[in-house]
């Protein structure tokens, strides 16, 4: 799948990601699996991905390639265009 990296913790390897398909968004966790010399994930970096879904929630398994195609854009912004009314809406708690 296609997505956005629209935050991404470096120190602790975490981040989110919007998904091309406007469903869940997916959530990247430190033993997800990235392409040789990928060290950081920067926010607006787009990247192709492999996911695992459990009762709607995402979680990233491995990274196939990154781009940055949008350096310096602020996700928000790709977000406003976002149609809330076609979406399933829930939040979970993930500790």
């Amino acid at each position: 799948m296609l997505g956005i990296i629209l935050w991404y913790n470096a120190e602790k390897s975490v981040g989110l990601i919007w998904c091309e398909d406007q469903g869940p968004l997916a959530f990247i966790g430190p033993d997800v699996m990235r392409p040789d010399g990928v060290d950081d994930l920067a926010r607006g970096s787009q990247i192709w991905f492999e996911y695992d879904e459990t009762n709607g929630f995402r979680t990233v398994r491995r990274i196939a390639s990154v781009a940055v195609v949008m350096s310096g854009t602020d996700p928000a912004k790709i977000l406003e265009s976002y149609d809330a009314s076609n979406a399933r809406t829930a939040l979970r708690v993930v500790a």
